[in-house]
């Protein structure tokens, strides 16, 4: 399961474990028995009766595996997993969209689950903006929404836009007959949930620990989904209290960093213990690129060479992330999407060469004038640079440690420096750092977000990733005409010229894609995603990747 360098440093942990139940219903046309029970640890106070997805007081427990999406984008895949609904068009002229929901769906209360309540669920965040799951009636992206059948929902655009689909899966779909006469839906605990999820039915709550089962109306039944009857949650405090009950086989699905985990968790059960640490969001170092010596691209290609990203992962990043290999602008996340022509080009700039750096720093008039061996610009000023990070996100000190030594090496002086939060975060969105690690959005839906986040020109002063110093015009028509069209091939085309556009300027040096951080047991339970049957990228905070993972398991 993942959580991401941003969960991780929150303290944001959740673990899936398994307590086999002693029934076994027979399975159906070959498929798994029903039964068993998944126990899932969460890290707080306590528990509390609230089961409303829009409350977010315990949105782990609901997004998903209560409520079910339209459908689950798998970026791991590139494809879509249609849930509640079946398919959705765009109209020609891209101002509106057509989504058709699944016949015969209902709601855990045997109520028909239909276009009524899809309209309700939309129309919520245009009345509410805490209700606005989507983010578009915010970003005014939506205007109208209307019913067309019983199953077929129409919404239409302020503008012509090709990406809405991108953010549907994020919509909780509620029912209307449950929730319309309810005042204040931002406060309303829903203790007495109806859902559409393949667990709905609430067994009991209690201060450090909840039990949801199976829902007796759920629309897979007839494929005898889910295998499993119920999920537990149960209260944890802290990360340290979870690692112990990991290894200790209480639980069954850890999100945790574990420190030489071959030498802990796996060898504490080496048969039934594994772990997937599947490529996540991209980590970069980001250059200010406005001043020297940084507004020179052969000395950001010099950087780049110098770093042994091997090493960097190995040593400071504990061998867990997996090196980046190629300067584009995203990682091996969206490895679905890359463009050989451009890597196979421009790939020799991600290649541990520190004597190709150091030539190509004299060729560009860096030199060292006062034999100290640090090089300065080239009109004579001394290069002497901070690189900016969290103070106590340890992983990311020491690997802005070595990227200094490595710099060093080829005559380049570089100094840590580790900030507060907000000094970090308001650098970064007013371009004030010289340098500075961070993480990038090349884990979304789709990659255009990563260009979107590095490039346009709106996006600077907001975004962490906009304002190194670089962007143009051009690229923001190439943004927005990724957007206005839904076209596969023109997309492509785009794309091959962002990433082109990212080698040739090269504005940040990527190092790593960081780790989804996923343990599974499979002393009770089977059929966890793993290398080998890598059918989604595991993150419970995810609902719809939770819903694919949750949906294969079965008690053995």
């Amino acid at each position: 399961m993942s959580r991401g360098i941003k969960m991780k440093k929150l303290g944001i942990v959740t673990v899936i474990g398994a307590v086999v139940m002693g029934v076994n219903i027979p399975s159906v046309a070959g498929a798994h028995a029903q039964g068993g029970t998944l126990t899932v640890p969460i890290i707080t106070q306590t528990f509390v009766e609230d089961f409303n997805p829009y409350s977010g007081a315990q949105a782990d427990m609901v997004s998903g595996t209560m409520y079910e999406p339209l459908y689950v984008i798998n970026s791991l895949k590139g494809d879509i997993n249609w849930r509640l609904a079946e398919s959705y068009t765009y109209s020609k002229d891209l101002r509106s969209m057509i989504i058709k929901l699944k016949s015969g769906l209902t709601w855990s209360d045997g109520q028909a689950l239909n276009a009524d309540d899809l309209v309700y669920s939309l129309n919520l965040g245009r009345d509410d903006a805490k209700l606005d799951a989507t983010g578009q009636w915010g970003s005014k992206k939506f205007s109208s929404v209307e019913k067309l059948n019983d199953l077929a929902v129409k919404i239409n655009f302020s503008s012509k836009d090709g990406t809405i689909d991108w953010h549907l899966p994020r919509l909780h779909v509620v029912p209307e007959h449950v929730f319309a006469g309810v005042e204040d839906l931002s406060t309303f605990k829903n203790p007495n949930p109806v859902g559409s999820g393949p667990v709905t039915e609430v067994k009991y709550v209690r201060d450090n620990q909840i039990e949801i089962c199976r829902n007796p109306n759920y629309y897979k039944a007839s494929q005898g989904l889910p295998y499993l009857d119920c999920i537990k949650f149960r209260q944890y405090t802290d990360n340290s209290q979870i690692q112990a009950a990991l290894i200790s086989d209480e639980v069954d699905w850890g999100s945790n960093f574990i420190a030489d985990i071959d030498k802990t968790y796996v060898a504490a059960n080496p048969d039934a213990h594994g772990y997937w640490y599947p490529a996540n969001d991209l980590i970069n170092v980001y250059l200010n690129t406005r001043k020297l010596p940084f507004s020179d691209v052969r000395f950001r290609q010099a950087f780049s060479m110098a770093m042994d990203r091997e090493l960097i992962v190995d040593l400071a990043a504990y061998g867990y992330p997996t090196v980046e290999k190629q300067v584009s602008g995203i990682g091996e996340f969206f490895k679905t999407h890359m463009n050989d022509k451009v890597n196979s080009k421009y790939n020799y700039l991600a290649e541990y060469n520190p004597k190709r750096a150091v030539k190509l720093l004299e060729e560009a008039g860096f030199k060292d004038v006062n034999g100290d061996g640090f090089v300065e610009n080239p009109d004579g000023s001394k290069i002497n640079f901070d690189i900016q990070v969290v103070n106590g996100w340890t992983d990311w000190v020491q690997t802005v440690q070595m990227v200094s030594e490595f710099l060093a090496e080829v005559g380049i002086r570089a100094k840590t420096r580790t900030v507060d939060w907000s000094v970090y975060d308001s650098a970064l969105k007013e371009g004030s750092y010289q340098a500075s690690i961070n993480w990038s959005r090349t884990n979304g839906e789709d990659p255009i977000q990563a260009y979107r986040d590095y490039f346009y020109t709106a996006q600077q002063g907001l975004s962490w990733h906009t304002n190194h110093g670089i962007s143009s015009e051009k690229v923001d028509k190439l943004i927005d005409e990724y957007s206005a069209t839904v076209d596969e091939s023109r997309r492509k085309a785009i794309l091959a010229e962002l990433m082109e556009f990212t080698s040739e300027n090269l504005p940040f040096i990527p190092l790593f894609s960081n780790p989804t951080w996923y343990q599974y047991n499979s002393t009770r339970i089977g059929g966890w995603p793993t290398e080998e049957n890598n059918f989604v990228q595991p993150v419970f905070y995810n609902g719809g990747n939770k819903l694919l993972v949750f949906e294969k398991l079965y008690a053995k």
